[in-house]
């Protein structure tokens, strides 16, 4: 007996929907566990801090090129708006410094036993320092 062609299925563009139907319905249907929302924050926090560096290295550029133009960058940093950005990067930057931190105690066997604990405390220590260093921001 001769063996069969095998018959190609055409996937059209209705599969494709079920499919990331499907994937957006497991993924929001995930139980979140502390671990998980550590390693999503880490990754968040990483990717902000990475487009800061490349927003501001264009911001300086742009706005060192005249006294006048540094100008406009000194009256658009007192917008609510850019306060804002900044206490969301300060906590970034605490955070994602603290976790890092973290988990190089876990990584040396260090911090395992306590990994739930050492995440509350880097929440927290991350939201106290960010609030020291914002004090001046948004009151100084």
């Amino acid at each position: 007996k001769l063996p069969q062609k095998p018959t190609t299925k055409v996937v059209g563009s209705s599969h494709h929907a079920n499919v990331m139907k499907d994937y957006l319905k497991q993924l929001f249907s995930y139980r979140w566990h502390l671990g998980t929302v550590a390693w999503f924050l880490m990754r968040l926090t990483g990717l902000a801090l990475a487009l800061y560096l490349c927003l501001h290295l264009g911001v300086i550029f742009y706005f060192s090129k005249s006294s006048q133009t540094f100008a406009v960058f000194l009256a658009a940093k007192e917008h609510v708006f850019i306060k804002v950005l900044e206490s969301l990067l300060v906590f970034a930057v605490c955070y994602h410094a603290g976790n890092g931190l973290r988990l190089i105690l876990i990584d040396l066997g260090i911090g395992i036993p306590w990994q739930k604990h050492l995440f509350i405390g880097v929440l927290v220590l991350s939201l106290i320092l960010s609030i020291i260093f914002l004090y001046p921001v948004w009151y100084g």
